[in-house]
């Protein structure tokens, strides 16, 4: 049976751009309940400074309260090097070092060029790749597209890649920043970077900002990707990123693949249970999903269409 790995991103990419703060004890009590869904993987936040994501100023007692967490691997996104260092003080196992192919958006986004950054991720692999309690992701942000530079060449997210590659990364997930990509993009994109580089596990993250979301993921899949990004509810978007809004679904990429017969390991069911909780303690977050709006398709017996129109 064909199996995917969804990666739940709501805790992270889909509190970042509120613009509240989300009590610290509601964040371990959402977190708490995707993992009972059965998910394997959750980002959980992102260790920068306060003043560039206020919503993260409380991860320390954030990952107190979830560490015990069994079956799950937490992982948390990190600009730097001083954001790796609190990360494993924390005791967080995984990284995701993230910057973009577009230098206008990775300015804005970490005050550095693509290439300050690259420098930056080969400091952190020096210090940390060889340590066996740790694991290492890249995520390239503007893959498909950068709201203050347009289009993104293949050839550049090539080269991207290489760059990343070359300091020891070996899981890299493509992203859709603004929701930018179409099916044809994915495909071109994604192949080129699985032709180049057969080495590297590539993973995707999709947002639904232009409704193409599930498309794109599908596109993804039957090209060789097993690795998805989702948010519960499709919240999300970049603080940096104009009219970045949500991600693809967690609930809707479940249903998507269970109805093909692919399996995640994740019950839709609860799933739409974490969205109906999140419409009550986040009233004034936008839940885009439509899974949840609609509900899950009720069972209908099957009709023999032979019988239709005929009385007794």
């Amino acid at each position: 049976m064909e199996k995917v790995k969804i990666i739940e991103v709501g805790p992270r990419d889909g509190l970042q751009n509120i613009d509240f703060f989300v009590p610290t004890k509601q964040k371990i009590q959402f977190i708490k309940r995707l993992a009972a869904c059965g998910i394997s993987e959750m980002q959980i936040g992102s260790f920068v400074a306060p003043q560039a994501i206020p919503q993260f100023q409380d991860i320390r007692e954030m990952v107190k309260g979830i560490k015990a967490l069994k079956n799950v691997v937490l992982s948390a996104l990190i600009p730097n090097i001083r954001g790796a260092e609190n990360a494993l003080s924390c005791g967080i196992g995984k990284f995701i070092f993230f910057f973009s192919v577009s230098s206008a958006h990775n300015y804005r986004n970490v005050r550095q060029t693509p290439e300050e950054s690259i420098k930056e991720l080969r400091h952190i692999c020096q210090k940390y790749l060889d340590d066996s309690g740790i694991t290492f992701q890249a995520a390239l942000a503007t893959v498909f597209g950068c709201p203050f530079a347009g289009e993104i060449k293949t050839d550049a997210v090539l080269r991207a890649v290489e760059k990343t590659a070359d300091c020891g990364v070996t899981e890299i997930t493509l992203c859709d920043t603004v929701g930018f990509g179409n099916p044809k993009m994915i495909e071109e994109k994604f192949s080129a970077c699985q032709k180049r580089f057969p080495e590297i596990t590539f993973g995707a993250h999709f947002h639904n900002t232009r409704g193409l979301a599930l498309a794109n993921t599908l596109r993804a899949y039957e090209i060789g990707i097993r690795s998805f990004d989702a948010a519960t509810g499709g919240l999300g978007g970049c603080p940096y990123a104009p009219n970045s809004s949500g991600n693809v679904a967690t609930e809707e990429t479940v249903f998507l693949f269970e109805q093909m017969g692919i399996k995640t390991g994740i019950d839709v069911q609860k799933l739409l249970s974490v969205c109906r909780f999140l419409q009550k303690t986040l009233p004034q977050a936008n839940i885009t999903s439509s899974l949840f709006q609609a509900g899950l398709p009720k069972k209908h017996k099957l009709v023999d269409d032979s019988k239709r129109g005929k009385t007794k």
